[in-house]
């Protein structure tokens, strides 16, 4: 037992030295070595075609909008054109159709009152015809009885059968009259059909025009695809490639940056993120010893390995977590890939610094 004691103390020595170790690195102030970053946004073709001008080069500034690039439209322009002539015919043919069906109604409606006027004085001239055959019925039958008894001479009777013979006739002449202003009519509403084969064909056009129109726009969105503009105001970080050249769909032609949305990207050690919290704000120095302050509006919730280990205490790989810093740049000294350092405040007793407002 006695001779273990010498040992259980060392132990106790070293982790009481482990500790005042660990406590008084929370003091102070932690330095971190970090970079300027941003994201870059890559402007890249929407179509397959020559380069045929590239009008901005690496550290040119540009607004949102501004024309940077523009493939080969030739291609396009011929769909374009294509697509414009057909649909002015399609045009052409819609504006015959509805001619052609306004006429055809209208022909049709004319048509139809006039068959059905015929028919409606063919049906008078009918019964005006049959009123004069039964008068004239009713004066055979008496000049036919009085001939019988020898009152009528033989001339009366005969005057007044043939005179019914004749309304006979006459009625019945008009009934086939009556019969085919009936069939005209017949027929003029039949042309109805007529009237709604044109409709159908006047649909379909109209069908065919918006499918050409919907290419033509289809072709001029294409066409628009050709002319590469800027989608944000920045710089032109890189050049990813050259005028004469042949891109690709999805090809990147340059690559922008927006100098106003710069960060700075540094890593913290696990032992110390707690100290790190949104809305804080740290000291940053940059290379030429010129210092601002940065907020941080980011802090990574998933851990890293460092390239290192930690011999002094656990022996393990040590963990790092991203945190970001936001710094006014507009006098534009911040710039992508460059060093800077920033000032961790270390509280005592493991108390966190107090947040900016």
């Amino acid at each position: 037992m006695t001779r273990r004691l010498p040992v259980v103390i060392a132990v106790l020595v070293a982790l009481a030295g482990a500790a005042y170790y660990d406590l008084n690195r929370r003091t102070g102030a932690l330095v971190l070595s970090g970079i300027v970053t941003t994201d870059d946004v890559i402007v890249s073709s929407e179509v397959q075609g020559r380069l045929q001008e590239l009008l901005v080069k690496e550290g040119d500034t540009v607004q949102k909008g501004a024309r940077l690039a523009v493939i080969q439209p030739q291609e396009w322009k011929a769909d374009m054109a294509f697509y414009a002539d057909s649909e002015r015919q399609s045009a052409a043919q819609v504006t015959e159709a509805e001619a052609g069906l306004h006429y055809e109604e209208a022909q049709t409606n004319n048509q139809t009152r006039q068959a059905e006027a015929n028919l409606a004085a063919a049906h008078a001239a009918v019964t005006q015809g049959q009123a004069d055959l039964e008068n004239a019925r009713l004066s055979f039958q008496r000049a036919a009885a009085l001939y019988r008894k020898g009152v009528e001479s033989a001339q009366v009777h005969d005057q007044a059968r043939t005179a019914y013979a004749g309304a006979k006739a006459h009625v019945d002449a008009l009934q086939k009259q009556e019969q085919a202003a009936a069939a005209a009519v017949a027929l003029a509403k039949a042309n109805a059909d007529q009237i709604a084969l044109r409709r159908a064909a006047l649909e379909a056009n109209v069908q065919q025009l918006a499918a050409v129109g919907a290419q033509k726009e289809k072709a001029q969105v294409r066409l628009d695809y050709t002319d590469i503009r800027a989608p944000i105001n920045g710089i032109v970080d890189v050049r990813a490639a050259l005028q004469g050249e042949v891109v690709n769909l999805g090809q990147g032609i340059v690559t922008l940056i927006d100098p106003d949305n710069l960060w700075i990207r540094a890593d913290v050690e696990e032992s110390y993120i707690d100290l790190v919290h949104l809305g804080d704000t740290m000291a940053v120095r940059l290379p030429s010893g010129a210092e601002r302050e940065g907020t941080v509006f980011y802090r990574g919730v998933d851990a890293d390995y460092a390239t290192q280990r930690d011999v002094s205490r656990t022996k393990r790989d040590i963990k790092t977590f991203e945190i970001r810093l936001r710094c006014d740049n507009t006098d534009r000294s911040l710039a992508v890939g460059m060093t800077a350092y920033v000032t961790l405040p270390l509280a005592t007793d493991h108390q966190s610094p107090p947040r900016a407002h």
